[in-house]
């Protein structure tokens, strides 16, 4: 109730000439069952003085009624509405609106208890981090330096902790030497320690926009273990031998100290890809670029999917959250994203050649309803689409290829997602989907993901029965055989058990992440309320419109109810709302005019209403 009221009171601040009681409950979207309950908490605050009523229209208290009561608020009244101080003078102290900070900083301590995060350490795993940082594993016999090697590492602008770096070097007679270092976690975190317990609880780290929960205590994720310029880290480095076509012939995984001589942002990479001149980064960069120009066009021609929607985030200049816009894709990003997807893959068959049981990220193909639900939707849009009798990423890849140039391309590849399972950790390969491989896993991340970290410990047991500090081995032409039999953990947790854990900690974190962001959507549009945008349909559900604002990529819903005073249908397989009476439709990928009338912290979900011009008054 407090926070509908508080609502209402912002929307009495910015209609200055007052409200009907109904005016209000449709602007909020207030169900027609909840209308006689949130007409008793209005008139409440009314016997209260923290309101007035003038011929019917409510105010707020030292407002003056607008000229013309009877006509309806055009566009141009409703922005003529006081702002900033003014509005908050207007409101009743009890409520007032927080500031941003204060919302931002309650809304993320209910995501936190919502999700079960916590940012805080136990004070044994705190104490072991620290240990473990002062016996510094990059110096411990053995390692094997890599001084001699340029090395990058390219992170986000903002990142907290760095876990991959990479190099490249050419071979005698053709081909690259491309090496992915990767920190070595497994050196300062213990199996069946404090440290690792509390790491596997967790299963991975979670980011927000302004907050990281880590998988790791800060001391090691973003100091010990972060592969920073110019300093000596334990690393775990792969090295993979590629000939004239990008075959990865050789590998060898090696305990390494290693030495970043360059770290920069996506930016600041992109930045040097386009220079001119040869100096160093540069040159070498432009060398990974056109090396993974060739690994994502043998992936593609090996069916692995090969689309990507928009990555949404905040947009920030030191005041708040002014927009919401796309993450650019910078040649920059496909670099790491190409080498590390190397890295996994050939990880995953060396493991698997040596016969020893490991961790798999696999990716189940779309179910047979999936599917057809699919083709059902594809064909009511006109779009001649039929996979084969078997479904494969390819099938998928060829349908990204026929929407690139639809204007309902986005909505069209949402629905491919969504006709697609998710990817999980399993104790048996049984192969990538989207990425059109078997023998593929999760090695570049330790410092957030627990599922890397139990890669790097099988690498390492398979070396300490070598007795080296590196392993070696040439891939001959492919030949399958099945993977090692996973044997039981010695404390009686089977890796089936744990790959079940650690997915749905990663699910868990994906949900927090999205909630994330769905909160400081509700913070940019609380200062937004009756605003007019044009929303794209995203989806269609029985009870209303999913509506996403295609410029910011920020997502409202609107109720059904709302739509029209006729009765309105849910078409199943069509996917679309129908008027009853006037055949009015509603469907994915249309263009609609609405104007926003609710952000609700508590709920962090924004409500459109349809904009129609003329609306009248209800008294």
């Amino acid at each position: 109730m407090r926070d509908r009221i508080r609502s209402f009171l912002e929307l009495l601040g910015r209609h200055p000439g007052g409200l009907t009681l109904r005016r209000a409950a449709r602007l909020l979207g207030v169900p027609r069952e909840e209308y006689r309950e949130f007409r008793r908490d209005v008139l409440r605050i009314l016997r209260q003085d923290q309101l007035r009523r003038d011929r019917g229209r409510f105010l707020l208290p030292g407002a003056a009624p607008a000229q013309g009561v009877g006509r309806s608020l055009n566009r141009e009244r409703t922005t003529q509405r006081p702002q900033g101080d003014r509005l908050r003078a207007a409101l009743p102290a009890a409520f007032q609106p927080a500031s941003v900070e204060t919302e931002r900083a309650l809304g993320m301590k209910e995501l936190y208890a919502e999700f079960g995060l916590e940012a805080v350490f136990p004070p044994a795993v705190e104490r072991e981090a620290r240990a473990s940082a002062d016996a510094a594993p990059a110096e411990e016999p053995g390692r094997e330096a890599q001084g001699g090697l340029r090395v990058l590492c390219i992170d986000p602008a903002d990142a907290r902790d760095h876990d991959d770096a990479i190099s490249l070097e050419p071979l005698p007679g053709g081909g690259w030497r491309l090496g992915v270092h990767i920190a070595d976690v497994s050196a300062f975190v213990a199996e069946g320690g404090a440290l690792d317990r509390e790491a596997r609880r967790r299963g991975n780290s979670t980011y927000f926009y302004l907050d990281t929960v880590p998988m790791l205590p800060p001391l090691l994720s973003g100091q010990a273990c972060s592969l920073s310029e110019g300093e000596d880290r334990a690393a775990m480095s792969v090295f993979m031998d590629l000939d004239a076509d990008t075959a990865v012939r050789r590998v060898r995984v090696v305990r390494s100290r290693l030495r970043v001589t360059h770290a920069m942002s996506y930016e600041d990479a992109e930045a040097a890809l386009l220079a001119p001149g040869n100096a160093e980064p540069a040159a070498t960069l432009r060398a990974m670029d056109a090396l993974a120009s060739r690994l994502a066009a043998a992936r593609a021609e090996g069916g692995a999917l090969q689309f990507e929607l928009p990555e949404i985030r905040p947009k920030d200049r030191g005041e708040g959250v002014e927009a919401f816009a796309p993450v650019p894709v910078l040649r920059s990003h496909h670099i790491v994203e190409e080498f590390m997807l190397a890295a996994n893959h050939a990880v995953g068959r060396l493991l698997r050649e040596q016969g020893r049981p490991a961790l798999y990220r696999v990716h189940p193909p779309p179910s047979p309803d999936d599917v057809s639900a699919l083709v059902t939707t594809l064909q009511h849009r006109r779009v001649a689409w039929r996979p084969g009798r078997v479904v494969r990423s390819a099938d998928f890849q060829r349908l990204a290829q026929l929407l690139a140039d639809r204007p309902d391309r986005q909505v069209l590849l949402m629905k491919l997602l969504r006709a697609m399972a998710k990817a999980v950790y399993a104790e048996r390969d049984d192969g990538h989907f989207g990425l059109a491989w078997r023998d593929y896993l999760h090695f570049t991340s330790p410092i957030r993901r627990y599922a890397d970290l139990e890669v790097h410990r099988t690498l390492k047991a398979l070396m300490d029965e070598t007795r080296g500090h590196a392993l070696e081995h040439d891939f001959a032409p492919e030949t399958r055989r099945p993977s090692a039999v996973i044997p039981r953990g010695a404390r009686g947790r089977s890796m089936a058990e744990l790959a079940g854990w650690l997915s749905d900690c990663e699910l868990n974190s994906l949900r927090a992440e999205r909630e994330s962001l769905r909160l400081e959507m509700v913070l940019w549009a609380r200062q937004r309320l009756g605003e007019s945008f044009e929303a794209e349909l995203a989806a269609v559900f029985p009870t209303g419109l999913l509506l996403r604002l295609p410029e910011s990529g920020v997502e409202g819903f609107l109720p059904a109810q709302f739509l029209g005073r006729e009765y309105f249908v849910y078409d199943e397989e069509r996917e679309e709302l129908r008027g009853e009476h006037s055949g009015l439709r509603f469907r994915e990928g249309d263009r609609l005019p609405v104007r926003l009338v609710d952000a609700n912290l508590y709920t962090r979900r924004l409500q459109f209403l349809l904009e129609r011009d003329g609306d009248s008054d209800d008294t």
